[in-house]
């Protein structure tokens, strides 16, 4: 297997992202825009994150039981710990820095995929929900009703906003919709 020691940012080296099989770092362009954004949740926390789980082969990813469409194997994830911080509270702060967010019992996936999602993988029966309150986009583990459901509610909304300016052009606004 092929150890990187080589420093690509203030406080991560390549090896910490190596895949554990092959020891491959997969698409350093990738590589870069996660780290990028590690560093900014790094200085959220003023503590070392440490990276439990970064590129992933398809050989390793299997044996793991990662997801056929992973993250991982795009170079795009990182399963993470910091010292003293709980999954969750780790996943809070890593909203608005990464659009996947995954909270397992220890440790926190992140990820710098184009959509948001997040997901609760945790063992605990009480499992509590890892989105962020201000994000009202569905996440990618909501079922298909809720989808079209909230697809549905964009679509209404706008055909509003279209009425109401055509009212509003022609002049004809009423006293409810000026006010």
């Amino acid at each position: 297997m092929r150890q990187y020691s080589r420093r690509i940012s203030p406080h991560f080296y390549e090896h910490e992202f190596a895949c554990k099989c092959c020891g491959q770092i997969g698409d350093k362009k990738q590589l870069m825009i996660l780290v990028a954004r590690l560093e900014m949740l790094r200085s959220k926390f003023n503590k070392p994150v440490k990276v439990i789980s970064g590129y992933r082969c398809s050989n390793h990813n299997n044996k793991v039981g990662g997801a056929p469409k992973s993250q991982h194997l795009l170079t795009q994830a990182a399963d993470i710990m910091v010292d003293g911080l709980s999954p969750q509270k780790i996943a809070k702060l890593a909203h608005g820095i990464f659009n996947g967010i995954g909270v397992y019992d220890s440790f926190t996936h992140v990820d710098t995929r184009a959509r948001r999602a997040s997901w609760d993988g945790t063992t605990k029966k009480d499992k509590k929900d890892v989105s962020d309150k201000k994000d009202t986009k569905p996440s990618a583990e909501g079922s298909l009703p809720e989808v079209k459901e909230s697809i549905k509610d964009t679509k209404d909304t706008k055909e509003e906003r279209k009425t109401s300016r055509s009212t509003k052009v022609s002049g004809k606004a009423s006293k409810k919709e000026k006010g």
